[in-house]
């Protein structure tokens, strides 16, 4: 019990901290409008050689983790209080350690769930997500490996609001979640912050800041390496956004983005592009 009061203690303190800085650039507050639906089409890429150890040192891997992913992401409203979520993730990952490569490519864990508008009072919103976490067909002894292989749940609250400031408008959304999976790996306290401005009448400057607080109490287990998904983790990244809007339906996003710190995940960082779309 003290264990797990004293593993509760840092993630609120990080969680204050972040209030006062930013956040993610999806998955926000709103809901969307009945029979109309936002995709993005989103193109990572990230590499290390580098990694933060239990105690949130940074040291040597010995050899570069490479992964490129795609990952279509779908909101659909059904109601004007409810959006069904869909977060779908190809993965092509590589592993060069000791001067020996290792490939894995395919499907990772799929995200689905709903999303309900408890409170709208503008320009404040307020709603409630609850995903579930579905493993694709992959192996966990593959070395790296996709994912878990194991079931899941994540429940969330979600607060956004715009505003206006100098004369442009801009955005606030929050969201603080709970992910438990079914057996291992840990138990996890997900935040997610995002702040959004206009520059300009197309461009807007995105910041975001993501933590996943893993409260190192799931079983352990023999699995193949993937430093990004290790079962007892803990990791803060910190993204960069512009956003040019096309036309009012379509945008295209450029990001970049770094783990600013962790414990048993991977450091350093990468990139993104994004294409926004709503019909």
């Amino acid at each position: 019990m003290i264990k797990r009061m004293k593993a509760l203690v840092i993630p609120v303190a990080v969680i204050i901290i972040m209030l006062i800085c930013s956040g993610k650039l999806m998955a926000g507050a709103w809901v969307q409008p009945p029979g109309k639906c936002f995709v993005s089409l989103q193109s990572y890429y990230y590499e290390t050689n580098e990694y933060f150890d239990s105690g949130g040192s940074r040291k040597s891997r010995g050899g570069t983790f490479e992964k490129f992913e795609f990952n279509p992401y779908v909101e659909c409203g059904l109601t004007t209080k409810d959006t069904l979520v869909l977060n779908i993730f190809y993965d092509w990952l590589r592993d060069n350690v000791s001067g020996t490569t290792k490939k894995t490519n395919g499907f990772a864990d799929i995200e689905a769930g709903w999303r309900r508008l408890l409170l709208k009072r503008d320009p404040h919103v307020f709603s409630a997500q609850l995903l579930g976490i579905f493993p694709a067909d992959y192996d966990i002894e593959d070395d790296p490996r996709l994912g878990y292989g194991r079931y899941g749940m994540e429940a969330s609250v979600l607060y956004g609001r715009y505003f206006k400031l100098s004369g442009r408008y801009g955005f606030f959304d929050s969201q603080l979640g709970f992910r438990s999976y079914f057996g291992y790996p840990s138990e996890q306290i997900r935040t997610n912050l995002t702040l959004g401005y206009d520059l300009f009448k197309r461009i807007q400057v995105l910041c975001s800041s993501e933590l996943h607080y893993g409260l190192d109490n799931g079983a352990e287990k023999t699995v193949g390496r993937n430093i990004t998904v290790e079962p007892q983790y803990r990791l803060l990244k910190i993204t960069g956004a512009l956003r040019f809007r096309i036309t009012a339906d379509y945008s295209v996003v450029g990001a970049a983005y770094c783990h600013a710190w962790g414990e048993n995940t991977g450091a350093d960082g990468g990139f993104y592009g994004s294409l926004w779309l709503r019909f």
